[in-house]
């Protein structure tokens, strides 16, 4: 079976035990629904979970998982990343892509390296590749007129002056 990577545990919050999540799917509805099956992976074994509830504070995600309910049993997996079934993937239409496909990409501008996708950031204005470069970390603009091309392992931005 082949796994996808779409997040992280962060931290724990509550004494019956809630994982902070730091997602890298921009799909959390369809990802954390209450009685899905998520995957940490632990001793090289994918240790399947259940989602016995699911909420956003403050724009964080936070998961409960079923049998997962006294924070001393749980803040062993702190830091440990989420996956999913790789036959539980969405079909996306042209021009959308899953944050998990997007981290870890090298940037070029000019043929020349720049750096590496670090993160997306979603503003209300559209979301934002956050770039660790040498310099330390940049934001770009997400849109067809910053991005010259992209495929599965670099983003070509735009030659523009200030933009990296």
């Amino acid at each position: 079976m082949e796994y996808f990577k779409i997040g992280e545990i962060a931290a724990m919050r509550g004494l019956k035990g809630e994982f902070k999540i730091k997602s890298l799917t921009n799909m959390q509805r369809e990802r954390f629904k209450v009685g899905n099956k998520l995957f940490i992976l632990e001793n090289n074994i994918y240790k399947q979970l259940i989602i016995s509830s699911y909420r956003v504070i403050n724009e964080n995600d936070y998961l409960s998982f079923e049998g997962y309910d006294d924070i001393n049993k749980i803040e062993k997996y702190r830091g440990f990343d989420l996956f999913i079934e790789a036959n539980q993937t969405v079909e996306l239409a042209d021009n959308e892509f899953f944050i998990e496909d997007l981290v870890g990409l090298k940037v070029y501008q000019s043929n020349v390296l720049k750096g590496i996708v670090k993160d997306i950031i979603s503003y209300p204005q559209g979301d934002y590749l956050e770039i660790e470069t040498v310099d330390g970390d940049r934001l770009i603009p997400f849109r067809d007129e910053f991005i010259e091309s992209q495929d599965k392992e670099k983003i070509i931005i735009i030659e523009m002056e200030g933009l990296l």
